[in-house]
């Protein structure tokens, strides 16, 4: 169950783009709702196409604590937007390292969860949530829901728009770990969810690719659809709507991003690594590829 929920900020309309799906979700489960903004120093707009003639005279030292106020009042706005009900809702301005600080911060909140954009811009097109998305990922066991919104993208506009999670696994217990958050968003929703797990036509043993001779492949795709029909009867006990699905593809990543589309799922849900029972596709550098390459959400965790 979801009970607190964090949503860093950077002051762009890209990076509020998970404040809708953050309020469904704590009307959904009563969970604490937590922003968080990071201050960064930085120049004056124009400092690099002026002379600095322009700001003889100009204190750092002021100006770095305006910025830090406008900062502070634009929390202060985003939390009165969305006080309401019985939700709880607070902001705070967070000091430091952008990835570190929120890293910190979501263990102070006890966050269960953090929903984050992929890229943002501010002032003259200023941005740190691209990136810190990528290094929060690897800083956190916390699973994270990524957003990047951009052409082509779909972003809900609720947690009720959820109808459809895209489970991927590699018959791995690390890899599993996700199902956790993934039957937390699906309850939150009502969404239905899909087990997938992606065979390849060769193994990796150690350093060593083997091919899989056809006989053999039928062998390990009953063995799949087992393994995958094993977790989905926990997940129905639980009172999920679960189906399985296994794809035959040489590109475990571009598998998944064609399979989300092909079922029209509404979010990914991932491990960032797991070695396989089947020894297949390795989710580490899967999971780059494919927050990289699909305009869906995706749900992401790091496993400890």
């Amino acid at each position: 169950m979801l009970q607190s929920l964090l949503v860093p900020l950077d002051g762009s309309e890209f990076s509020e783009r998970t404040l809708p799906l953050a309020r469904g979700l704590t009307h959904a489960t009563g969970a604490a709702l937590h922003l968080a903004h990071v201050h960064v120093p930085h120049l004056p707009d124009h400092f690099l196409s002026n002379t600095q003639f322009h700001f003889e005279g100009l204190d750092m030292n002021e100006y770095d604590q305006q910025h830090r106020e406008r900062e502070q009042e634009y929390l202060e706005e985003i939390v009165a937007r969305f006080q309401g009900g019985d939700a709880s809702i607070d902001g705070v301005l967070l000091e430091g390292e952008i990835a570190e600080a929120i890293a910190e911060h979501a263990v102070t909140v006890d966050a269960d969860m953090v929903l984050i954009t992929t890229h943002g811009h501010t002032g003259v097109s200023r941005m740190w949530l691209g990136s810190v998305a990528d290094t929060l990922i690897r800083l956190t066991h916390l699973p994270l829901v990524v957003i990047h919104p951009g052409k082509g993208s779909n972003v809900p506009d609720d947690v009720m728009a959820f109808k459809h999670i895209l489970v991927t696994l590699d018959g791995s217990t690390l890899a599993e770990r996700i199902l956790g958050p993934a039957s937390d968003l699906a309850e939150a929703s009502g969404a239905r969810i899909t087990l997938a797990h992606v065979v390849s036509s060769s193994a990796v043993l150690g350093a060593r690719i083997l091919p899989i001779l056809p006989g053999d492949i039928r062998a390990v795709v009953e063995k799949a659809h087992r393994y995958l029909e094993n977790i989905a009867a926990g997940l129905r006990d639980q009172g999920l709507n679960v189906s399985v699905q296994v794809v035959e593809h040489e590109a475990p990543a571009a598998a998944i991003a064609r399979l989300g589309t092909e079922l029209e799922a509404d979010v990914v849900a991932l491990a960032t690594h797991g070695y396989g029972g089947f020894k297949r596709a390795l989710l580490g550098s899967v999971a780059d590829k494919v927050l990289r390459g699909s305009p869906l959400p995706l749900l992401l965790q790091r496993p400890a």
